[in-house]
């Protein structure tokens, strides 16, 4: 009896395993998502993406892209007036094909693109998130749901303060990181898509609805998702807020008027040894918030560290995310520096005469990961009494140089705007805890 028990119990894992496949198989089968209507939100690289590989794929595609530079026109009318009959080309590169495709409908009127979608996806940045969210939630259908990528920035917390604002109740889904690695080559005409990443990671608002969620966007998107139990994880994944925000602080720093930079400098293959200790301290600082999140608000962010945890160190994510198109996972730097997809990028620097370039304050690299990202971070680990030096020395340089106050005396300032912080949306602790009971 006793071996037989014994051999029972070594099954166990492995039937839990087989259910837990089953269970996610029959969602697939019973809630496919093939030739349904799906809307796009913006006109940027991952819309054009999306527009020619769901296109290609069966979906109709409804293009949302209100978007107007000052003295220019539309993204919707750029689209409907570069248009190439035959449709946009998209370049599959890794796979050698090519693929012909149109949207099915091009609006800057949310009420034209958005009716009739089951899922919206905002491949947006962060500070696009809440207009976006105000123009397209009155046009949902109450079954929809409204899918962010990526969606770190505290996506949650916008979406159910625009939700509460408009008298609406719509579910919404976070993606992170951004699942494509693509470039628009000629606007609305022709589109290199350069990879797909194997996996990312998700969380549903309410969280209970993220195993039907999960699965459809898996079949739309063509990649695994990991199941997030809220949207925290997103929050603390160590990809922009952490990723860009050290590389600067080691790239540039305080005392970067005393050197001289004769071109741009490559932001990822030129990774020195400044940068890496930068990033690696951000991280190691970003695990203390994601550890102390999950004492304080119990399940809201599960395991963390390791090779598998919903919020890993910054190397283990990388390799997570990236795969085999990294060869040397030894530091942050190697990482950087072997990440095929990393390649070529530049650095935000602008040339203020020739041969003379300095940074450019006013880039996104500034501009949003500091506010969008690493002050929600920062924001997080106030509330929760975890102490940040490291990432306090990074904000108050950064924010010396873009003129701005988002830490005051140790202090988050939720009176400079924008932030993307808990106490800019006036949250304490015991906020969070119902705001995370309550959304379950």
């Amino acid at each position: 009896l006793k071996a037989t028990v014994s051999v029972l119990y070594c099954f166990i894992p492995y039937i839990f395993h087989t259910y837990k496949m089953m269970k996610a198989t029959i969602v697939r089968l019973y809630t496919s998502t093939a030739g349904s209507t799906i809307a796009v939100c913006g006109g940027g690289n991952a819309a054009h993406v999306m527009v020619g590989d769901l296109g290609s794929r069966g979906y109709k595609v409804n293009l949302f892209a209100p978007f107007t530079p000052p003295g220019g026109i539309s993204e919707a009318d750029q689209w409907k007036t570069n248009l190439p009959k035959e449709g946009m080309k998209l370049n599959y590169v890794t796979k050698g094909k090519v693929e012909h495709s149109s949207p099915n409908v091009v609006s800057a009127n949310a009420a034209e693109a958005i009716p009739g979608a089951k899922y919206i996806f905002i491949p947006l940045p962060v500070f696009a998130h809440r207009g976006v969210l105000l123009d397209i939630v009155p046009h949902c259908d109450d079954d929809a749901c409204i899918v962010a990528m990526p969606a770190t920035g505290c996506f949650d917390w916008t979406a159910n303060q625009v939700m509460k604002e408009l008298g609406r109740q719509i579910d919404v889904a976070g993606v992170a990181p951004l699942p494509y690695v693509c470039r628009t080559l000629d606007y609305a005409k022709e589109t290199n898509f350069m990879g797909l990443k194997d996996q990312v990671g998700m969380a549903t608002l309410p969280a209970g609805k993220i195993d039907r969620v999960a699965s459809e966007v898996e079949e739309i998107l063509g990649l695994t998702v990991k199941r997030y139990p809220s949207f925290l994880p997103i929050t603390l994944t160590p990809t922009n807020p952490i990723m860009h925000t050290g590389r600067l602080m080691g790239m540039f720093g305080p005392n970067w008027r005393d050197n001289k930079y004769d071109r741009m400098i490559k932001f990822y293959d030129e990774t020195d040894e400044l940068s890496n200790t930068w990033l690696h301290r951000l991280d190691d600082e970003n695990q203390l918030i994601a550890k102390a999140a999950e004492e304080a608000i119990g399940g809201s962010v599960g395991s963390i560290g390791g090779t598998d945890g919903n919020v890993m160190h910054i190397n283990n994510y990388l390799k997570w995310t990236y795969g085999e198109d990294i060869s040397k996972w030894d530091t942050c730097k190697d990482c950087f520096q072997t990440n095929k997809q990393f390649a070529g990028v530049g650095s935000p620097m602008k040339e203020v005469s020739e041969g003379v370039w300095e940074p450019d304050f006013k880039n996104r690299y500034f501009q949003e990961d500091f506010p969008f990202g690493l002050m929600a971070n920062r924001g997080l680990a106030e509330l929760l009494g975890v102490k940040t030096p490291y990432m306090d020395e990074v904000i108050m340089w950064a924010q010396s140089e873009m003129g701005k106050k988002y830490l005051v005396d140790g202090k988050v300032n939720p009176d400079e705007k924008p932030q993307m912080t808990p106490q800019a949306f006036g949250y304490t602790l015991e906020d969070l805890r119902g705001f995370y009971s309550t959304h379950a």
